[in-house]
């Protein structure tokens, strides 16, 4: 009945408009938004019947089914945006759960380190230094794991984060130690030119006012402030120092932070090596210092 009235309504208006009458009044008028709406009413258009107890079921049943939708709307919004910001206070490192195999291959890995570590000093008690320097560059490679005794002897080297580089004197006590830590470093003769590249592009200082921050080699000048004292002038005296274990090594070396050299094994381009370098790799670190930092 109602689309009934509509057509003809909708009929009489066109014939009107052809005749040149005017169009016949609506069942309802319109009322014009006033500044009041504007907001959360913006959205929605105020009904009201042509004539005062006139009655339109029809529209007030289409504006309560539009409120329970925007009602609905509203809350499934409002449960959105409360998931999202509880998602966004999750803290990580609340509950740490470590599954039992983790467990399990940690201690076979350092029962196998203490194996290692017995087997080693019976082979060889009293290991020998390189040949032909004074010198050698030390680095940490990606291994996780080892006894206690291994990762002690890791921090005292000053090797405790992966992925490390330093500089120590050529002696028996460290051939001692290097033997130590031998499956979690590799270890050899560095050139002086392969040294002095790295110094100058890796090389910060520890900074006595500020012990966790790091000041980067950028200028002599910088050379002169932290280690001038020691006779150290420039990039040359400070490479020289660490090649040839000058005079003042031990100082140079623990005003040094430990120089990141990233993971060996993606050295040789993309494609990445399946096993861990280590050892004493003699010359050959050259080679690999070269590949790491460039020529």
């Amino acid at each position: 009945a109602f689309l009934a009235s509509w057509r003809t309504l909708a009929q009489a208006t066109s014939s009107n408009r052809l005749s040149g009458q005017t169009a016949l009044p609506l069942p309802f008028s319109v009322v014009p938004m006033s500044a009041m709406d504007e907001g959360e009413n913006t959205a929605k258009a105020v009904l009201r019947p042509r004539r005062p107890g006139e009655s339109i079921k029809v529209a007030e049943t289409v504006l309560k089914r539009r409120d329970r939708n925007l009602k609905a709307a509203a809350d499934r919004a409002a449960q959105v945006a409360k998931a999202r910001d509880a998602k966004n206070d999750y803290k990580k490192g609340k509950l740490r759960i470590i599954r039992a195999e983790r467990f399990i291959k940690q201690c076979r890995v350092r029962h196998n380190d203490v194996r290692r570590l017995k087997v080693s000093r019976k082979k060889n008690p009293t290991p020998k230094p390189l040949r032909k320097c004074r010198s050698i560059a030390v680095a940490r490679n990606g291994r996780t794991g080892g006894s206690k005794e291994t990762k002690q002897t890791l921090k005292k080297l000053g090797l405790s984060t992966r992925h490390k580089l330093i500089f120590l004197p050529n002696t028996e006590e460290t051939a001692n130690q290097l033997l130590t830590v031998k499956p979690f470093c590799y270890w050899g003769r560095c050139s002086f030119k392969t040294l002095f590249n790295i110094v100058h592009k890796k090389a910060a200082f520890k900074d006595p006012e500020a012990p966790k921050e790091k000041t980067m080699l950028s200028d002599n000048v910088l050379i002169e402030k932290h280690l001038g004292d020691l006779g150290v002038l420039c990039t040359e005296d400070l490479a020289h120092v660490l090649h040839t274990q000058g005079k003042h090594f031990k100082e140079v070396a623990q005003r040094l932070w430990p120089i990141n050299t990233g993971d060996i094994r993606m050295a040789n381009g993309m494609v990445k090596d399946q096993k861990f370098t280590f050892g004493d790799l003699q010359d050959a670190m050259d080679l690999k210092l070269a590949k790491l930092f460039g020529e």
